[in-house]
């Protein structure tokens, strides 16, 4: 309890204008003229000074105090609440909240208060009793805060490795862990507390350790040091991407991690761009030929009314070009690949007016589109030389 007063919450001296200053934990008044830190001439503890009137503070933390109970290894939560006034010794009040129990095999077991519905995750029924509860976010999140550090565990938890800290690990994650997975145990061990907390962050983590175990094995009889496990993880899977020897240690364990990373991270984007360049054509392989398939028949057909020229376009480039041209997305939507429409375009001289897509079943405009998807004043005329021209779209339809 002392401990959790002393360490897991901000400590304040309140002070007046005239320069008296308070300490908001044991009462004590002297004459303060520094700013910013210092100690509490009575009780010692380090305390922010604050210039205020204020004459009450509340403060709450929760911390854990880690333990045995027969063969289990046990997790206990507790809130403190502490109401501190002016010139008054803070008197704290403690409750437990509730409890991880884990068994040899790392099954777990939550005992706690009943939660209520609210805001906020930690709203507890305090007045609820302490049984089996569901695992939630509230007692996950709780039983990560502050650790006492008099720690005692069960004998095959000491015998994996454990030595008195838990590496900024959540407790339960980590006891899980050295209790049913031997990677683990040969992390905490072999003092790679950096792979350990890497572990046990997430179960994709906990993959990731898995399948490059042989190449961390390697890494670290060269003589690797792991600080940035991220990077290094995506390294190394950068390194297979590209097909390379992962058993390689000049490869795997190198002098510059950020320099290698960066180089690798160049290597990958040229040959992601590689990769996407062929699937690009073989794309483009697959549209020609389905494109040629569907509108060959109209290739070269041209129809005017001695003002307006229409004509078919005869390309999936020319698809593109004209999609950039007039800002329209014939190209990048694929218009070239629809069965039941023809897109034509249509110009007065050498300017291009319109873009036309018209039904290949009656053959009326569909659309008829000018610069930036505007609409087009020529569509009467032009609905007037695609109606005069249905024999001929009809016969090349046929053929």
């Amino acid at each position: 309890m002392n401990w959790a007063l002393n360490s897991t919450i901000n400590h304040y001296g309140y002070r007046l204008k005239n320069g008296m200053c308070t300490c908001m934990k044991c009462g004590h008044e002297w004459l303060e003229t520094r700013n910013g830190t210092c100690l509490c001439p009575e009780c010692g503890t380090q305390i922010e000074i604050k210039d205020t009137k204020e004459r009450v503070i509340r403060e709450k933390s929760y911390f854990n105090i880690i333990t045995t109970i027969e063969d289990y290894q046990v997790v206990r939560m507790f809130l403190m609440i502490v109401e501190m006034r002016k010139g008054m010794k803070a008197s704290p009040a403690y409750l437990e909240i509730g409890s991880y129990w884990i068994d040899p095999k790392g099954n777990i077991t939550v005992v706690g208060l009943q939660r209520t519905l609210g805001h906020y995750i930690d709203s507890f029924a305090f007045g609820s009793p302490l049984e089996i509860r569901r695992d939630n976010e509230a007692f996950q999140r709780i039983s990560d805060e502050w650790v006492y550090p008099r720690i005692k565990v069960i004998d095959t938890i000491k015998r994996n490795g454990f030595k008195n800290s838990i590496h900024h690990i959540h407790p339960v994650t980590l006891f899980q862990e050295l209790l049913t997975n031997p990677k683990a145990e040969t992390l905490m061990k072999s003092n790679e507390t950096e792979l350990l907390r890497y572990l046990c962050l997430r179960p994709t983590n906990k993959a990731d350790i898995e399948d490059y175990w042989n190449t961390i094995k390697i890494a670290k009889r060269n003589g690797y040091e792991f600080k940035d496990v991220r990077m290094w993880f995506d390294y190394i899977k950068m390194l297979e991407r590209m097909g390379k020897d992962l058993n390689s240690p000049s490869l795997i364990a190198p002098q510059d991690l950020k320099t290698a990373h960066d180089i690798y991270v160049a290597k990958v984007n040229r040959q992601r761009i590689k990769e996407q360049r062929e699937i690009e054509r073989q794309q483009a392989i697959k549209d020609k030929t389905k494109f040629e398939e569907l509108k060959s028949r109209y290739f070269g057909m041209e129809m005017t009314d001695g003002e307006i020229e229409i004509h078919s376009i005869d390309t999936i480039n020319d698809y593109y070009k004209i999609g950039d041209k007039q800002s329209i997305c014939c190209g990048t939507a694929k218009y070239y690949l629809k069965e039941d429409t023809l897109t034509l375009t249509a110009s007065i001289g050498n300017k291009q007016i319109a873009t036309i897509e018209i039904s290949l079943d009656d053959y009326h405009i569909i659309q008829c589109r000018a610069f930036a998807n505007e609409i087009c004043e020529y569509t009467q005329q032009i609905a007037g030389i695609i109606n005069a021209n249905k024999k001929m779209i009809a016969e090349r339809k046929r053929a």
